[in-house]
């Protein structure tokens, strides 16, 4: 029996506010399904699509998609596209009632021989009630989750996000394998026995291609994060995974400039268009280092010409106009923050430094996450 794992699809996604990006992920889920045609099944590990209230736009083309696939397809509710709250409001009941896909939540389905057993996203505050669903699950199963679990060692999310389990959650839990989701690295495994396929596009500018401007010329400092899925081959008690990879659809790049002097700035603009201003490209600009004149993004940003969206922050240390944090205006902002919002003050600094440094698109989804869930818990 092969299951092909996909995770993290985060359909109707439209990063930075462009149409093209919309469509990358879509191809690339399109892509994944292709070339898993020899599975015998497909299970989705959550946040197939990027929110609980997708445009109707959205979800037809989902549909054109999986109808033309003819395969079998499980899914399972993530943090975007699942509220453990409100479990029925979720598009993906959609999907289930008019046969495009069966929505496994705390259930069991056989896949002609092999027990497949989706759990859908639940808060660590949970945990226990999580660990109890989850060891009903017939000993041999194949567990489908969309979770982070305590201890795995990924870029997003972090420790203390809402949704990272403890991992004594799955103390007990006969699997043969753990199909997660959640976690956006491909490739990721926990002790658990958990492997994460990760997000099937590029999700924000850390699993970005990357170089550093230094002493004058670039240094690529990491490669494009992969992207791909799994075929998990179930045979008996035992189970290995195969990794297939997706093909990068676009070139997504960020340039950490790290200046001594200002006009450093002129050469590794003039340098960085000359080798990243590709057609389509992404480019995200970083400006570093002490630097007294005004560095004007918006002039650097023209040398692109030919890229699809060009981004420069510059976060250069000015000494004449520097803020001190500690006992400043913006601490004390931060703290009135804290003492009227209680726990929505964290998204709302994390939304300010976001705008702050340019990236409305990320300010504007750590916002909308916030008030989603505030809407959840009322």
């Amino acid at each position: 029996m092969k299951i092909a794992h996909i995770s993290d699809a985060h359909l109707g996604r439209q990063q930075y506010h462009l149409p093209e990006r919309e469509e990358d992920y879509f191809q690339a889920f399109a892509e994944a399904l292709r070339l898993a045609k020899g599975a015998d099944a497909v299970v989705v590990t959550g946040d197939l699509l990027d929110t609980r209230r997708p445009s109707t736009r959205t979800l037809l083309r989902l549909l054109d998609i999986l109808g033309e696939t003819g395969l079998a397809l499980y899914v399972v509710g993530g943090n975007h596209d699942y509220s453990h709250l409100r479990p029925d409001e979720t598009p993906l009941r959609i999907l289930d009632k008019v046969g495009a896909a069966r929505l496994l939540c705390f259930q069991e389905a056989d896949l002609g021989g092999v027990w497949l057993y989706g759990a859908c996203a639940t808060p660590r505050s949970k945990a226990d009630e999580y660990r109890e669903r989850i060891l009903s699950a017939r000993p041999g199963s194949v567990l489908a989750i969309h979770q982070a679990i305590e201890g795995v060692k990924a870029r997003y999310p972090s420790a203390a996000d809402e949704y990272t389990m403890p991992s004594r959650a799955f103390s007990g839990v006969k699997a043969v394998h753990i199909a997660a989701g959640h976690v956006h690295d491909h490739g990721v495994r926990h002790l658990v026995g958990a492997l994460w396929a990760g997000s099937l596009e590029i999700w924000d500018s850390a699993e970005f291609e990357t170089w550093d401007w230094r002493k004058g010329k670039w240094e690529l400092y990491q490669e494009a994060a992969p992207k791909g899925f799994y075929i998990i081959d179930v045979a008996g008690r035992a189970a290995s995974a195969k990794e297939v990879l997706l093909r990068p659809r676009r070139r997504m790049v960020k340039l950490r400039v790290f200046l001594d002097e200002e006009r450093e700035a002129e050469a590794a603009f003039e340098e960085a268009a000359a080798r990243f201003d590709a057609p389509g490209a992404v480019v995200k600009v970083e400006l570093y280092g002490d630097v007294r004149g005004d560095l004007r993004p918006s002039r650097h940003a023209a040398a692109f010409s030919r890229a699809l969206y060009v981004d420069v922050v510059d976060r250069t240390r000015k000494p004449s106009h520097a803020v001190a944090r500690v006992g400043s205006a913006y601490e004390a902002v931060e703290r009135l923050l804290r003492e009227r919002l209680g726990a929505g003050a964290d998204a709302v600094v994390k939304a300010l430094a976001h705008a702050r440094d340019g990236d409305r698109a990320a300010a504007r989804k750590i916002m909308e996450e916030w008030l989603y869930a505030e809407v959840d818990r009322a």
